[in-house]
């Protein structure tokens, strides 16, 4: 398939996560191997973990656990898996996690375009969906998630968007899961609604998140275990790749982010040289296959634990026009598929 799946989610938190786990019953079991096979924890090991993220998440947001909770129903699974689907990031690091060299996510403030391409593991490519989530008092969230998964990478109808960035600190992660956290996000009416949320929210993760809103009030946000910390714009605008950029935590001679940073020294570049700050541009940046060795958009290649890694999808908001615009993979001729938020 080219396009995503496209899935609609309706009612009350019990009554969404039993539609979202009915309609993506068979993607969810999918993703549950996918999973068990990159965490390397036994199963008593990974209920444990799912267990102390379920009291987390359930303390941040009990309408999120029920949400969880009907998704288990749905989909005719151990909620406490629902859970780990959720936890993926924190649980992953457990064991070091997976490798980051994931996605290149940008915000143009001026013109309230907000975009990233999500790279990851070839399997989830056909699991992901479009999903539409309607809540009764008529907000809506259009969002490209993986099954199970109640946050991902989207934006609203009030025009508050999110971009999701995965970094590495080399130590435990026990927080609000950052797919959760970027649900809460999804669910706020405003940029500075969504920067109090982040406040409240409790430490322990190790990524990066840039919001912004139909106003043009943008920021970025790395979360570092128990800091949270505030990178710099570039000409008013945010790039952001896989690295630490506001405090030295990822050593430079890493090769482990040799790729990170050749992202972000493109990205860097290619904004450098705008004239004009639109969607086409973005595109344009996010489609980026230049660089030989590390591409902004590129094919899959092998990977030692998550067999092939590649870009899953390219996403870019025009958060003032209320429009997504995704495109799946890396296939010759695959355009743009828009999708109005409302």
């Amino acid at each position: 398939m080219k396009n995503f799946r496209e899935i609609d989610i309706e009612g009350n938190a019990h009554d969404r996560g039993v539609s979202h786990g009915e309609q993506l019953r068979s993607q969810i079991s999918d993703a549950l191997i996918f999973y068990r096979d990159i965490f390397m924890l036994s199963e008593p090991e990974l209920l444990e973990q799912a267990a102390h993220f379920q009291r987390i998440i359930t303390g941040f947001s009990a309408e999120y656990a029920e949400e969880i909770t009907g998704i288990a129903e749905g989909a005719g699974q151990n909620v406490l898996l629902i859970v780990a689907l959720n936890a993926r990031t924190e649980i992953l690091a457990l064991n070091g996690g997976a490798p980051v060299n994931e996605c290149t996510s940008m915000c143009f403030s001026d013109s309230t375009v907000l975009g990233q391409t999500w790279d990851w593991g070839k399997p989830v490519e056909d699991l992901c969906s479009v999903m539409r989530i309607s809540r009764p008092d008529g907000h809506v969230i259009r969002m490209l998630a993986e099954p199970g998964i109640i946050g991902k990478i989207g934006m609203n109808s009030a025009g508050v968007g999110v971009c999701l960035n995965i970094l590495t600190l080399g130590s435990r992660l026990d927080g609000v899961p950052v797919h959760v956290l970027l649900r809460a996000i999804l669910d706020c009416k405003s940029a500075t609604e969504a920067a109090a949320v982040i406040n409240r929210a409790p430490l322990g993760k190790s990524s990066n998140i840039i919001v912004a809103d139909h106003s043009g009030f943008c920021f970025d946000t790395e979360f570092a275990g128990d800091e949270m910390l505030s990178p710099e714009s570039f000409k008013g605008n945010f790039i952001h790749t896989n690295h630490y950029l506001s405090k030295e935590i990822n050593a430079l001679d890493d090769p482990k982010f040799f790729n990170s940073r050749a992202r972000m020294n493109t990205a860097t570049k290619k904004v450098s040289l705008l004239t004009h700050y639109s969607v086409s541009t973005m595109m344009d940046i996010l489609s980026d296959d230049s660089h030989q060795q590390f591409p902004i958009y590129r094919n899959y290649i092998y990977d030692d634990i998550l067999h092939d890694v590649g870009t899953v999808a390219t996403i870019v908001m025009d958060l003032s026009k209320l429009e997504i615009h995704i495109r799946k993979a890396k296939y010759p001729g695959n355009l743009f598929t828009t999708f109005s938020v409302i």
